[in-house]
Protein backbone atom coordinates (compact mmCIF):
# COMPACT_ATOMS: atom_id res chain seq x y z
CA UNK A 1 0.00 0.00 0.00
CA UNK A 2 1.45 3.20 -0.76
CA UNK A 3 2.48 5.73 2.66
CA UNK A 4 -0.37 8.19 1.17
CA UNK A 5 -2.85 5.65 1.34
CA UNK A 6 -1.62 4.22 4.74
CA UNK A 7 -1.89 7.77 5.85
CA UNK A 8 -5.47 8.36 4.42
CA UNK A 9 -6.42 4.89 6.27
CA UNK A 10 -5.04 5.27 9.25
CA UNK A 11 -6.36 8.64 9.70
CA UNK A 12 -10.12 7.45 9.03
CA UNK A 13 -10.74 6.49 11.93
CA UNK A 14 -9.36 9.29 13.75
CA UNK A 15 -11.73 11.21 11.99
CA UNK A 16 -14.69 9.50 12.66
CA UNK A 17 -14.10 9.23 16.44
CA UNK A 18 -13.07 12.94 16.38
CA UNK A 19 -16.54 13.35 14.69
CA UNK A 20 -18.39 11.58 17.37
CA UNK A 21 -17.09 12.97 19.93
CA UNK A 22 -17.82 16.24 18.81
CA UNK A 23 -21.34 15.63 17.65
CA UNK A 24 -21.91 14.07 21.32
CA UNK A 25 -20.82 17.66 22.52
CA UNK A 26 -23.02 18.79 20.61
CA UNK A 27 -26.39 16.88 21.32
CA UNK A 28 -24.91 17.47 25.11
CA UNK A 29 -24.95 21.05 24.39
CA UNK A 30 -29.06 20.39 23.13
CA UNK A 31 -29.51 18.35 26.00
CA UNK A 32 -28.29 21.37 28.15
CA UNK A 33 -30.66 23.60 26.65
CA UNK A 34 -33.62 21.35 26.70
CA UNK A 35 -32.87 20.97 31.15
CA UNK A 36 -32.54 24.97 31.22
CA UNK A 37 -35.58 25.27 29.42
CA UNK A 38 -37.41 23.48 32.09
CA UNK A 39 -35.88 25.07 35.07
CA UNK A 40 -32.81 22.36 35.87
CA UNK A 41 -30.47 24.48 35.68
CA UNK A 42 -27.79 22.66 37.70
CA UNK A 43 -27.82 19.53 35.28
CA UNK A 44 -27.34 22.35 32.34
CA UNK A 45 -24.51 23.96 34.21
CA UNK A 46 -22.83 20.84 34.16
CA UNK A 47 -23.29 19.39 30.78
CA UNK A 48 -22.17 22.50 29.69
CA UNK A 49 -19.01 22.52 32.00
CA UNK A 50 -18.00 19.05 31.99
CA UNK A 51 -19.23 17.22 29.12
CA UNK A 52 -19.68 20.14 26.33
CA UNK A 53 -17.18 22.85 26.56
CA UNK A 54 -14.21 20.37 27.28
CA UNK A 55 -14.77 18.65 24.06
CA UNK A 56 -14.66 21.64 22.05
CA UNK A 57 -11.25 22.88 23.99
CA UNK A 58 -9.55 19.49 23.41
CA UNK A 59 -10.97 19.31 19.53
CA UNK A 60 -9.43 23.13 18.94
CA UNK A 61 -13.26 23.89 17.84
CA UNK A 62 -12.76 27.57 18.77
CA UNK A 63 -16.15 28.68 17.11
CA UNK A 64 -18.17 26.00 19.56
CA UNK A 65 -16.02 26.52 22.38
CA UNK A 66 -17.03 30.41 22.11
CA UNK A 67 -20.57 29.74 21.55
CA UNK A 68 -20.34 27.32 24.09
CA UNK A 69 -19.22 29.96 26.94
CA UNK A 70 -21.84 32.07 26.11
CA UNK A 71 -24.36 29.58 26.61
CA UNK A 72 -22.86 29.03 29.55
CA UNK A 73 -22.85 32.72 30.46
CA UNK A 74 -26.40 32.79 29.58
CA UNK A 75 -27.27 30.38 32.02
CA UNK A 76 -25.42 31.58 34.77
CA UNK A 77 -26.94 34.51 34.36
CA UNK A 78 -30.50 33.15 34.26
CA UNK A 79 -29.39 30.70 37.59
CA UNK A 80 -28.75 34.34 38.90
CA UNK A 81 -26.35 33.82 42.17
CA UNK A 82 -23.98 36.50 43.68
CA UNK A 83 -21.01 34.46 41.75
CA UNK A 84 -22.10 33.89 38.81
CA UNK A 85 -22.38 37.21 37.65
CA UNK A 86 -18.54 36.93 37.71
CA UNK A 87 -17.91 34.11 35.98
CA UNK A 88 -20.81 34.91 33.31
CA UNK A 89 -18.63 38.13 32.61
CA UNK A 90 -15.67 36.54 32.44
CA UNK A 91 -17.21 34.26 29.95
CA UNK A 92 -18.65 36.67 27.64
CA UNK A 93 -15.22 38.26 27.50
CA UNK A 94 -13.74 35.16 26.70
CA UNK A 95 -16.15 34.46 23.51
CA UNK A 96 -16.05 38.00 22.76
CA UNK A 97 -12.22 38.06 22.02
CA UNK A 98 -11.97 34.90 20.12
CA UNK A 99 -15.46 35.94 18.29
CA UNK A 100 -13.59 39.24 17.63
CA UNK A 101 -9.64 37.18 16.57
CA UNK A 102 -11.68 35.46 13.85
CA UNK A 103 -13.95 38.10 13.20
CA UNK A 104 -17.23 36.51 13.50
CA UNK A 105 -20.90 38.23 13.38
CA UNK A 106 -21.35 36.42 16.69
CA UNK A 107 -18.96 39.41 18.42
CA UNK A 108 -21.72 41.54 17.66
CA UNK A 109 -24.41 39.17 19.76
CA UNK A 110 -21.82 38.91 22.58
CA UNK A 111 -21.52 42.59 22.85
CA UNK A 112 -25.57 42.77 22.67
CA UNK A 113 -25.44 40.75 25.92
CA UNK A 114 -23.15 42.38 27.47
CA UNK A 115 -24.46 45.48 27.20
CA UNK A 116 -28.21 44.30 28.09
CA UNK A 117 -26.71 42.69 31.38
CA UNK A 118 -24.47 45.56 32.20
CA UNK A 119 -21.06 43.68 31.89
Amino acid sequence: MPKGSACRASASPLSTTLGDVRSRAVAMGKVADILQARGEMEEALRIRREEELPVYERLGDVRSLLVGRANLALLYLQRGRPEDRNLAAELLRLALTSAEALRLPEAVQIRDIQRHFGL
